[in-house]
Parts: structure tokens; sequence; C-alpha cells
């Protein structure tokens, strides 16, 4: 009868010979293949996982450390400083890490360096606007424009001639009233000039005659109450004092006396014009050579009356600006 040797151990693993029977190999020591297929893993048997909240970073030692389990070796090519190149410190890590790098100019780039910037905490002061640039007569314009007195000795044979001025006076008055004033439009200085000499019988009249009102005066013939707000604009105290008493003839003829003088005089039809009749300054309501728009201008603007003479002084006033 043939026996098999498993049959022998079959029999055997009953009596004192169990021992002597082949056992199956174990496993080998570094296999990682468990005998047993696990069920669970435990957190506690992984040396990087936990099941606890990661905890934060507070000091610069955290922050330049390496994992568990290796050794920090500085890397010749990496700009990442090594933990050793830090002091022990306690303090909390910075929101920014610091930076360790020097900046050095690229001789091939174009890009700018911050050194070559200038600051400055100064804001810059901006370029002021230039001045308006008025217009600006000349002796033969003005000469050709009222013609009576542009003689030197035409104010000899007047009734008035302590208040008559020649042309030769009156022109540097104009000339500094328009740049005064911002006067660029020639419509406007024509018709201003126009006024005006009508309004003093060509530089005749410096105070009102007719019927001589009090208060009433300059080259443009104010009324008191623009003759008033006229000298407290350029003469305040002045024209505070003369009213401190109130206003009587004497009162209002005092402050017509401060802006009789031929730079205020002659100034005074275009305070008005800027002033008081606004709506025909720089509005293109007195365009250049127009007589419907001159007319509208004494009858509305200044609310006076309308003859041919003053259609014929506009006409050479407006002929000899031209010239």
């Amino acid at each position: 009868m043939k026996i098999t040797i498993g049959a022998v151990c079959v029999f055997l693993i009953q009596g004192a010979l169990a021992n002597k029977c082949p056992q199956p190999p174990s496993p080998p020591p570094y296999s990682t293949v468990p005998s047993v297929a696990p069920t669970s893993v435990s957190s506690s048997s992984l040396p990087y996982v936990t099941s606890s909240a990661p905890t934060l970073v507070t000091s610069t030692e955290q922050y330049l450390s390496s994992p568990p389990g290796y050794t920090s070796v500085k890397d010749p090519y990496s700009t990442r400083p090594m933990p050793s190149d830090f002091g022990s410190s306690s303090e909390a890590v910075p929101s920014v890490p610091p930076t360790f790098y020097t900046s050095v100019k690229d001789p091939f780039s174009t890009l700018p360096m911050s050194s070559d910037f200038t600051y400055s905490s100064t804001a810059p002061t901006p370029t002021p606007a230039p001045p308006i640039k008025g217009l600006k007569l000349t002796q033969k314009q003005l000469n050709l424009a009222i013609p009576v007195r542009a003689a030197s000795d035409s104010c000899a044979s007047v009734g008035t001639p302590a208040e008559c001025v020649t042309n030769d006076k009156a022109l540097a008055a104009i000339n500094s009233a328009l740049a005064k004033y911002g006067i660029t439009k020639r419509g406007e200085a024509v018709a201003v000039i126009a006024l005006m000499a009508y309004e003093s019988g060509n530089w005749q009249y410096n105070t009102n005659h007719f019927p001589g009102r009090p208060g009433q005066g300059t080259r443009a013939m104010l009324m008191f109450n623009f003759v008033e707000s006229y000298a407290k604009a350029l003469h305040p105290e002045e024209a505070a004092k003369a009213l401190a008493g109130g206003i009587t003839d004497e009162s209002m003829n005092s402050v017509r006396a401060l802006v009789l003088n031929d730079n205020d005089s002659f100034g005074s039809g275009f305070w008005y014009l800027v002033t008081n009749a606004a709506a025909y300054h720089n509005t293109g309501k007195l365009r250049d050579g127009n007589l419907e728009d001159f007319k509208d201008y004494v009858l509305t603007g200044v609310g006076a009356g309308w003859d041919s003479d003053r259609q014929t002084i506009w006409e050479t006033v407006n002929s000899a600006i031209n010239a």
C-alpha cells in the first residue's frame, strides 16, 4: 500500500511527531502585504497623519524647518534661507517672509531700478494760467475815433477845461482799463468807448452838468448808485468814511470824487460792462461791427435813450479802431 507523506502527516498530527512535520514558510520580515487584510487604519500608525487640527506656525524655526525624517541640507543653487541662517527666536512669523535679496542692476536689462527715481513728498506747484491779454489801442486809432480831442490844446476853449482831457491822456487810461477788466473782444471795446464818448461830450465832462445831479459822474456818467458801488470796490475805506454821516449831496459828491482820476474814470465804463451788464461780456451779444448789438446794449444793458448822435459816434469809433 502506498502512503503519501501528506497522509502520514495527517495521521501523525494527532501524535507526538506533529512537530516533525514541515511548516509553511513565514512571510518575509519586510513584506508590506499583510497576511490578513486590515479592516481599519489607525492614524497613529501613520507618521504624517493626524486626526487633530493642524498646528499653526508661530515661529521662524517652524516656518523654515524640514519635515520629520529629513535632514536640512543647503542647496548651493537655492536662494531659500536655511534654519541655521537665523538665530533662535520665539517671535511670531511676519505676515510677509523676509527678503534676502540684494538689488543688483542687470547690465542687460532695460528696466529701471528704484534708485533711478527721485522721490518728493511735496506736490508739484501747478503752472498758473497766463493772464488774459486785453486789446490795446494806438494813439492814431484814438485820434481817429475822437478827432475833436486829438490836438493837445483842444480842451482850452471848452466850458469845463478842468474836467476835459485830450486823447494823449485818455489813451493810457483806456488801455489800462482794457487790460484790467480783460476786454478781448473788439465789439465790446468799441461799444464802451462810444458810450463814454457820448456821455462825456468827447472827454469834456467828468461830472453831470445837465441838470447837475449830485454824485453822478465819471466818463461813463454813472448814476450815484453805481458810483457808490464802484468807489466801494476800489476805495472801500475812503468811501465808508465819506458816507459815515449818511447820504447827502455833499457825501455823494465826496464819494464821486474818489473815482474821478483818469484811470478810474475811464475804467468806469468797462467796470460797468463786466459787473452790471455781464450778459454782454464774452457772450457774443456785442458782436464785432454790429450796430444793432450796440443799440441793444444802450437801451437794455445800460437803460439809456437812443438818438442819432449815438449812432454817429459808434460808427466813427468802430471805423477808427479797425484802422
